[in-house]
């Protein structure tokens, strides 16, 4: 057996290497590129599902909210092109939330009569303006009395309720349903709370510097320096447990 100088050895290896990369990009190089949970890029096509997005560009196809994808000339939203958007003036503000003229959209849905210069998107879902606070494309209602300084508070979006504050109070907001499809909110003030220490427990409890509030009613009777919030949701303190609590065991403070 003759002796590999070192030469022939790192020539060997450089070939080993160079062969990996090439068998590297015949296995992978066609691999689809995944955009979301339903769009997805693969030979130079754009795919919804997995049908072809006619006229879609994947060299600019990007994704920008959910089920939502722009390229250099269009807007599609579950894999239909949303009319009437010119794309030169398309401005993303958020995740979900876009703007196209003079127009804000979420999703597909254009935001009757929103605010232009007082827009500003609070999260994936939540938006407001100087004359509402909107949930999707809809106003979540009057009862917020200064939504231009409207903010939720820390972990205040759980399910169903939300927690915020403007300028003058904080808000217990609860989504309500009608039927199966539809629902709506009802906001309510919480009376006598210190805004500025306001602290989410969970969706039934939270607390100022000095009260614990259920629903966003005073707990009546409750040990504040005891009181906490257990695994399963319930609060307790040294005296009792509060489990299904009836409406003589709190009041709007």
């Amino acid at each position: 057996m003759g002796f590999e100088s070192k030469g022939e050895y790192v020539k060997k290896n450089i070939l080993k290497i160079l062969l990996f990369l090439v068998l590297a990009n015949v296995g992978f190089g066609d691999a689809a590129q995944i955009l979301g949970d339903y769009y997805s890029i693969d030979k130079g096509k754009v795919y919804y599902r997995n049908e072809i997005l006619e006229g879609a560009n994947p060299k600019t196809a990007e994704l920008i909210g959910f089920s939502l994808l722009k390229d250099d000339k269009n807007v599609y939203y579950m894999g239909e092109k949303i009319k009437d958007v010119k794309i030169k003036n398309f401005e993303k503000l958020g995740q979900n939330y876009w703007k196209n003229d003079n127009k804000i959209y979420y999703r597909d849905k254009k935001i009757e009569n929103a605010d232009i210069m007082s827009f500003k998107v609070l999260n994936e879902d939540f938006a407001k303006d100087k004359n509402n606070v909107y949930s999707g494309n809809e106003s979540i209602g009057r009862g917020i009395k200064d939504p231009k300084t409207f903010e939720f508070l820390p972990n205040g979006i759980i399910y169903g309720t939300l927690y915020g504050k403007d300028k003058y109070n904080v808000y217990y907001i609860e989504n309500k349903m009608i039927n199966c499809f539809d629902t709506y909110y009802s906001i309510y003030e919480v009376k006598g709370i210190n805004k500025d220490k306001a602290e989410v427990l969970n969706y039934w409890f939270i607390k100022d510097d000095k009260n614990i509030y259920f629903k966003g009613k005073i707990l009546e009777g409750v040990d504040y320096n005891t009181f906490e919030v257990l695994p399963n949701g319930e609060g307790k303190d040294k005296n009792r447990s509060y489990e299904y609590l009836t409406k003589d065991e709190w009041k709007w403070f």
